[in-house]
């Protein structure tokens, strides 16, 4: 199916939120740009370049809850307008401090600010999109638009961070700035609602009741919504595995095949975003009647046959193997990531989009920083190759999860006759 019929239908708003996503991430390269800034430009070690990297990282978890929980009191494109102006201001900022220790600080800042934006992005396009086929066009139209910016930011700063930073800087900023100024004018929140009520006034009214009311607490919000709370909980499984890409596979490109591991990695990272440009599309197409749970699991199946067949390195130490490995764990990202955020889309109102969402992005935060560390555990303790048998096993149980809530819920909806879930009760 063609990428225009994939993607046709979905609102205005939808087409723009992803163009000034896909515009932002241009320059959403927080974590390498510290690590090169600092070691390049100032010749700090390794070590100490680390630290702040891991601060940003630490950083991002606090900030995504607080973005949940403000895009829900506040409002979505609030937050993303303030959060993407902020990280403007102080982007732009660093090349007043260049070469001081100053910039680590503020590119940790930033990061903070760039993580307050994520849920409600994810938020306000469950809020813009008003079935479940929409949003999954409108979520792939968005990982697909984020790829393409995170693969071309990298690749021209590159040319220009050692000897022109400031160059760098201020591009990232202005970038944030046009993104900022899309989102700003053309994507306008209440257009339908508007164009389906027949008295406006009386709206206006009802939404500025909705938002006097306190909000209720999330802990309370996940005991009302056990399904709810299992799936964001199982969630930090995916992103424990889907860190290995970064961690335990460039570990093995150096021991399988030495001196060249860096380069054979570079090698695996252009395969994975040519795989993501070329695949999501028809990937999208080949799973649009599935469920967003069945689609999960589907990819938590990839990625288990992915990395696990990185076990085959031990006895056949040849690229051609992480190169279709490379390709099937890539599968399973864009089934995961893409359909991630639906489940909780069809199940929590408009009014707590943020904070569920937070919660996610949170949980994937202890995902990224815990993998590392327990990964590293397990190489240390035995050979590199039996890591991915491991990996396999956990992607394995990650899929029997999904397809364990999923019979749960067909079970419950029988049960309830096949009423449509209520809410304001789930709530």
């Amino acid at each position: 199916m063609s990428l225009f019929k994939t993607y046709a239908g979905l609102s205005r708003d939808i087409y723009y939120l992803c163009l000034a996503r896909t515009i932002n991430s241009t320059g959403d390269f927080v974590f390498s740009l510290i690590t090169l800034v600092l070691t390049l430009q100032m010749g700090m070690n390794v070590v100490s370049a680390g630290i702040f990297v891991s601060m940003a990282a630490l950083i991002s978890g606090p900030g995504v809850l607080l973005g949940g929980y403000l895009s829900d009191v506040m409002g979505k494109k609030t937050i993303i307008v303030i959060g993407q102006l902020l990280s403007a201001i102080m982007i732009i900022s660093c090349s007043f401090w260049s070469g001081t220790l100053t910039v680590g600080y503020l590119l940790i800042a930033v990061m903070f600010f760039i993580s307050i934006t994520r849920p409600a992005y994810n938020a306000l396009i469950i809020q813009l999109c008003t079935e479940e086929k929409e949003r999954k066009s409108a979520f792939s139209l968005m990982y697909l638009g984020a790829n393409l910016g995170i693969a071309i930011g990298p690749l021209v700063a590159g040319f220009f961070i050692k000897d022109h930073v400031n160059i760098v800087f201020i591009s990232i900023g202005t970038v944030f700035l046009i993104s900022t100024f899309i989102i700003i004018n053309q994507v306008k929140i209440g257009t339908r609602k508007e164009l389906a009520s027949t008295n406006s006034e009386h709206a206006g009214q009802e939404e500025q009741q909705r938002s006097s009311q306190p909000p209720s607490p999330l802990f309370r919000l996940l005991l009302k919504n056990p399904l709810v709370a299992f799936f964001i909980v199982v969630s930090f499984l995916n992103y424990f595995i889907y860190m290995q890409y970064s961690f335990s596979l460039p570990l093995q490109m150096n021991h399988s095949f030495g001196e060249n591991g860096a380069a054979y990695y570079g090698s695996v990272m252009t395969i994975n975003a040519i795989s993501v440009i070329i695949l999501t599309t028809v990937i999208l197409s080949a799973t649009r009647k599935l469920t967003a749970l069945n689609s999960i699991a589907t990819g938590a199946l990839f990625y288990g046959i992915g990395f696990g067949a990185l076990n085959l390195l031990g006895t056949f130490p040849h690229f051609s193997i992480v190169a279709l490995s490379t390709v099937l764990w890539t599968i399973g990202e864009i089934l995961v990531q893409t359909n991630i955020n639906l489940y909780i889309a069809s199940r929590v109102p408009d009014t707590h989009q943020g904070r569920f969402n937070g919660l996610l992005l949170f949980v994937g935060c202890l995902g990224y920083t815990l993998s590392p560390y327990l990964t590293g555990i397990f190489i240390k303790s035995m050979d590199m190759e039996s890591v991915w048998i491991i990996i396999l096993a956990v992607s394995l149980f990650y899929a029997l999860s999904m397809i364990i809530l999923w019979y749960i819920e067909k079970s419950s909806t029988r049960r309830n006759e096949m009423k449509p879930l209520d809410h304001s009760k789930s709530i």
